[in-house]
């Protein structure tokens, strides 16, 4: 069934927003003219303000035309490689958790890309999909429930997650903001009338529980879930205190539906601008069109 809630949860404020510009023109860092024509409150990627001024200072400095190219250059390569936001970039791992319906834990994971990594709304990385089932469909597919004959993600075994890229150095803390929210709720989720495999708690990490990352999950939970090692199309979760935890490399995310994305809850109502990061994600191939039903409810 669809998702669904039992009573309203209010969550702490909406998410902001911030962009710092300097003013200048850079065809690089502007948002699509459609998107920003109507929602002038989508940010724009930050600039550069060391290879800004480094340009600026070449461009005054007397040097033959040349000379100024060559410095405002390596000052923006200098700026880029050497950046906290493009190092932790490099060390990037994906991750997707699964704790009931995946539109609440969708808007709970973006709040925490904005708040814990000082993401920007071009920058969100957390989309709704699919994972742990041990099939998928001729195409590659996994659909969501339908009436086309698509191929069905609970049938298929799969259950609702949502995808992320984070540092590494962070894989805990998005951890343990993960098994805090399953500690908070009696039965485990928010949505425990979502009953079914479809909606079972679930991490996926590469490797697995033999990965890399896996100690750093381990500690995140300090004991409080059995984590168990997902074998595909595993059972439901409400109410046991137990997590499957995936292997991504052979139970992988597949993306939902366009119109699964940045969408309200049940009962709960979230911001406008939540909302637009579809348009914005959709307009710059973060979202990608799948091979499914589009129902848009």
């Amino acid at each position: 069934m669809m998702c669904q809630k039992l009573v309203l949860l209010l969550l702490p404020g909406a998410v902001a927003w911030t962009a710092v510009t300097k003013g200048i023109s850079t065809e690089s860092h502007r948002l699509s003219a459609a998107t920003a024509s109507e929602s002038a409150s989508i940010p724009e990627i930050p600039q550069l303000r060391g290879a800004e001024f480094s340009a600026q200072e070449a461009g005054s400095s007397g040097l033959p035309n040349w000379a100024r190219t060559l410095l405002a250059t390596a000052a923006v390569f200098l700026a880029v490689v050497s950046s906290p936001r493009a190092a932790s970039a490099q060390s990037n791992v994906n991750i997707y958790m699964g704790q009931g319906c995946f539109w609440h834990v969708q808007h709970e994971v973006v709040k925490q890309e904005a708040n814990d990594l000082s993401r920007q709304a071009a920058e969100v990385s957390a989309l709704s999909g699919y994972a742990g089932g041990n099939e998928v469909g001729g195409k590659g597919e996994v659909c969501y429930h339908n009436m086309a004959m698509a191929p069905d993600y609970g049938r298929m075994g799969h259950t609702e997650v949502v995808n992320v890229s984070v540092p590494e150095e962070k894989v805990a803390d998005f951890a343990k903001a993960y098994f805090d929210a399953a500690a908070r709720y009696p039965f485990g989720r928010a949505d425990p009338q979502d009953r079914g495999t479809e909606y079972r708690s679930a991490i996926g990490i590469p490797g697995g529980m033999d990965g890399p990352i896996f100690k750093a999950v381990e500690a995140s939970n300090a004991g409080r879930f059995e984590l168990l090692r997902g074998q595909g199309n595993d059972a439901d979760t409400v109410g046991t205190k137990k997590v499957w935890v995936y292997d991504s490399n052979q139970f992988p995310f597949h993306q939902a539906e366009i119109y699964h994305q940045f969408h309200d809850d049940m009962l709960e109502r979230y911001s406008e601008k939540y909302h637009s990061l579809k348009k914005l994600l959709v307009s710059q191939g973060t979202i990608q069109k799948v091979a499914c039903p589009e129902m848009g409810f």
